[in-house]
């Protein structure tokens, strides 16, 4: 939405095992989502999927153009799929359970985590508005990670001012809600 672009989402049933059904291997042969068809061209992973959307439409662009901070909004983006995102799973995937089946210390296992992730963050972001000072892929990586934390029932603590702020002023973007599915 950022970039102005129309699409058609379709949504997979994760938890029922749907894209690991032969319909949606013929398009990501590991099973893994999101994936992106534009046309002849097929793209797995969410980093990839979205460095190939700057590539293809670089106005506006969602990477800074000062190689510094480019990079820096690159480690983000890692930083949420590779770090945090693995933590919140530990959550997610107990919620998803019913209540009798939810494993509280896997939960509170993942809280934990996820605490010292948000306190590594809001070092990042004392004195910025973004992690690499514009709104950048950086900064969306951690859109859905964060995003699901809050549909699971969780919120960034109140101990992680600059994390709050700038996750309120994340959501406030057009984008956010125009992107994110209906209730």
């Amino acid at each position: 939405m950022e970039k102005g672009l129309q699409w058609e989402t379709t949504w997979l049933d994760l938890p029922s095992g749907e894209h690991k059904k032969p319909e949606y291997l013929a398009i990501n042969p590991v099973g893994k989502v999101p994936a992106l068809i534009d046309g002849r061209v097929i793209v797995h992973d969410s980093t990839i999927i979205n460095e190939y959307l700057e590539d293809t439409h670089p106005v506006p662009p969602l990477l800074p153009r000062d190689p510094a901070k480019r990079a820096r909004a690159r480690a983000f983006e890692d930083y949420a799929d590779a770090y945090l995102m693995p933590s919140l799973f530990k959550i997610f995937r107990e919620m998803r359970k019913p209540p009798s089946e939810q494993h509280r210390g896997k939960i509170a296992e993942g809280e934990r985590e996820a605490r010292q992730h948000f306190a590594y963050l809001e070092r990042e972001l004392e004195g910025r508005e973004y992690f690499a000072d514009e709104f950048s892929l950086g900064d969306i990586s951690f859109i859905p990670p964060l995003a699901n934390f809050e549909r699971s029932g969780f919120s960034i603590p109140d101990d992680f001012p600059n994390l709050k702020a700038w996750w309120q002023r994340v959501k406030a973007r057009p984008s956010f809600s125009a992107s994110w599915p209906e209730e």
